[in-house]
């Protein structure tokens, strides 16, 4: 629906719309809002301030300049990520993924501190680790939320550790914020998460990010099962078939260059 001829719009809100425009291009100044708008300084420096207080932008105390704030737009991006009808889209790949190995297809998104688990085939083995739709899992130690930290910018990564509850779940959790950052740097490298028991002990994960029309990450993709299933000798074999699935299906949402 676009807006009828003639129809009234609020200015300071168009305004302030524009203003974040200019911020995402690149860091901008009150003056330059101010000229480019066609308003005075003081009311440039209003709305720029109040973007920056509901966490749109940031500004650099040296420079005094406004800038956008990444962790801002992946949160909102993460919930846009949520409208898409996952179940439809992602259907037949997740379909692929259980049968080629032989385990349960997950797939989430986050929403805040954690990934929910939005869509699944379940595993046909006897003896399954299965999911319900609309469970949360933390970020920090599920291997669907660790491929999606791991596809942040490195310095919003280290403002999430820093400040994120990381919990301890068994053993094997990672909890210490520096031992985190370098793996999921090592994450970022490969090209896919594991969750080694670290949230439930017996049970093993694996899955990498999906990518967009855009190249962002607005999912995960990966399969859980039980240990005895999931070796360490294997890992390699499942971390290759959900990489490949993972970027069909990203090839799918229009993802360029995707390793297919």
């Amino acid at each position: 629906m676009q807006p009828r001829r003639g129809q009234q719009l609020v200015q300071s809100l168009e305004r302030g719309l524009a203003a974040l425009e200019m911020a995402l291009d690149g860091s901008v100044r009150p003056s330059e809002v101010a000229e480019a708008l066609g308003i005075d300084r003081s009311t440039a420096y209003r709305l720029l301030y109040t973007l920056m207080a509901k966490g749109y932008l940031l500004q650099d105390e040296r420079t005094r300049e406004f800038t956008s704030n990444p962790a801002k737009f992946f949160q909102l991006y993460g919930k846009v990520a949520t409208l898409l009808d996952w179940p439809d889209v992602a259907g037949d790949f997740l379909t692929k993924l259980r049968d080629e190995s032989g385990e349960t297809a997950n797939l989430g998104v986050r929403q805040a501190n954690n990934v929910i688990y939005i869509a699944h085939k379940p595993g046909q083995a006897a003896l399954s680790v299965n999911f319900a739709l609309g469970t949360s899992r933390p970020l920090h130690c599920s291997a669907l939320g660790k491929a999606l930290l791991a596809a942040q910018p490195d310095a919003v990564t280290a403002e999430w550790v820093a400040s994120a509850p990381l919990t301890t779940y068994t053993t094997k959790t990672i909890i210490e914020p520096s031992h985190l950052k370098r793996h999921l740097v090592t994450v970022r490298a490969d090209g896919y998460a594991v969750d080694d028991e670290e949230t439930f002990a017996g049970v093993r994960c694996i899955a990498a990010p999906i990518h967009d029309h855009r190249q962002q990450v607005i999912a995960a993709l990966g399969i859980s099962g039980p240990t005895t299933r999931i070796t360490q000798e294997q890992l390699p074999h499942f971390a290759q078939t959900v990489m490949q699935v993972a970027a069909e299906l990203s090839a799918e949402l229009g993802a360029p260059n995707s390793d297919l």
